[in-house]
């Protein structure tokens, strides 16, 4: 059994016995299975990182060409109407719907996304 021994200016530690080396080793088991959970658990939150970036990624991609594809129909429309108000305005209803399809595909992609991260 360890006891308290007095130092110099006040200090108590506990003297070496038999069962401190005991208790050394349960410490040493203790703390190396304390660093591999840290260890795994920061492997862990890297990876998680990982993938929300590509996921960003992907959604930017995704957002990008739906800009451009969008600029572009807007374009053509207004080089198909020639300033005629009428045909641009059946053209706009084209757009429109081209722009509600990507923006669907966009929330869709993002829900798919968000749920592969719940499983």
């Amino acid at each position: 059994m360890s006891e308290l021994v007095p130092r110099s200016r006040g200090e108590v530690v506990p003297s070496v016995g038999a069962g401190l080396v005991a208790r050394d080793r349960r410490t040493g088991r203790t703390l190396t299975q304390i660093e591999r959970h840290a260890v795994v658990r920061a492997a862990s939150v890297q990876a998680h990182t990982a993938v929300q970036t590509v996921k960003l990624q992907a959604v930017d991609q995704l957002t990008r060409e739906a800009m451009t594809g969008q600029a572009m129909l807007s374009r053509w429309a207004a080089t198909l109407a020639q300033g005629d108000a009428f045909m641009a305005d059946d053209l706009r209803f084209f757009s429109d719907v081209a722009r509600m399809g990507k923006g669907e595909i966009i929330a869709s992609t993002i829900e798919d996304l968000n749920r592969e991260g719940r499983r």
